[in-house]
């Protein structure tokens, strides 16, 4: 009797597929912090695209205590309301590792018990039970609110000029990273870039791969340079040297799929998510 090849592919390979491996078990960090792991800071215009600003937001919203969390939002004041509804469309239920971490437990109890008052926003009863909601604060706080450290919570603050922006920017206790602006023109981003200490802005994306513009900042040498559907700039302004990315393809773009702060796209001379971009 002829035995099948080992590489057969049968019915129930492709219709009955089956998993008898089970995943990697990822052991997250349980434990008070006092640091916060590289935050950032989102600005949404008025003429930005808010589903997509909505919608990233929402994704870091949902893991607070990863590298480089969201501390913070600006949204245009016209925009705010429409915003938050939004975003709160997009709340679900924390995993357990975020919903019974004690920064996040104890963020719980300074909103409920504390002496200050303070208006937040959570998911639909529907989506998430209160305990395990991503949170908004929407009253004008800041992180100062609650102890050191990260809360597990996102900052939600009112603008009308780039200035008021910097303001809030200068304010908020965490020491951002990356500034993430949403607008439909790209002119305001360098005014903002010139006004506050921060070196990564990127515009209308998330998390660009920064290897090919990066030997051009480290020597402070402007640069514009054009590559997998992003432009990337280096420049000087504010007396401090910046690096600002925006796509400019008519196509939707990845963020660089190597883990954060990882990225060897440039060293290993390939393009991050090569097969997916087809740039």
């Amino acid at each position: 009797m002829c035995e099948p090849k080992s590489n057969f592919v049968s019915h129930d390979l492709v219709h009955n597929l089956k998993c008898t491996k089970r995943g990697p078990r990822i052991r997250h960090d349980m434990r008070k912090t006092r640091t916060w792991p590289g935050a950032r800071f989102m600005c949404v215009c008025k003429d930005g695209d808010l589903n997509t600003a909505a919608y990233c937001l929402a994704e870091f919203m949902h893991e607070p205590f990863q590298p480089f969390p969201m501390a913070t939002v600006a949204v245009h004041h016209s925009i705010k309301e429409e915003f938050i509804e939004m975003l709160r469309s997009r709340f679900r239920q924390l995993k357990p590792h975020v919903a019974n971490h004690p920064n996040y437990l104890r963020a719980v109890e300074e909103l409920k018990y504390g002496p200050r008052r303070v208006k937040y926003v959570l998911a639909d009863p529907a989506d998430a039970p209160p305990c395990a909601s991503p949170i908004l604060l929407t009253d004008d706080v800041t992180h100062l609110f609650f102890p050191s450290g990260p809360s597990g919570t996102t900052t939600m603050h009112s603008f009308q000029t780039m200035q008021q922006v910097a303001h809030i920017f200068g304010k908020e206790t965490p020491k951002f990273d990356a500034v993430y602006f949403f607008d439909e023109g790209i002119s305001s981003v360098y005014i903002l870039a010139g006004l506050i200490k921060c070196v990564q802005f990127f515009v209308n994306c998330m998390d660009a791969c920064l290897m090919e513009i990066m030997t051009y900042y480290m020597e402070h040498m402007p640069m514009v340079i054009y590559k997998r559907g992003y432009h990337y700039e280096t420049l000087e302004l504010g007396n401090q040297w910046k690096i600002i990315v925006f796509p400019y393809s008519t196509t939707i773009l990845r963020q660089c799929c190597c883990p954060t702060g990882q990225c060897r796209c440039y060293a290993t001379h390939s393009a991050c998510c090569e097969d997916h971009l087809h740039t």
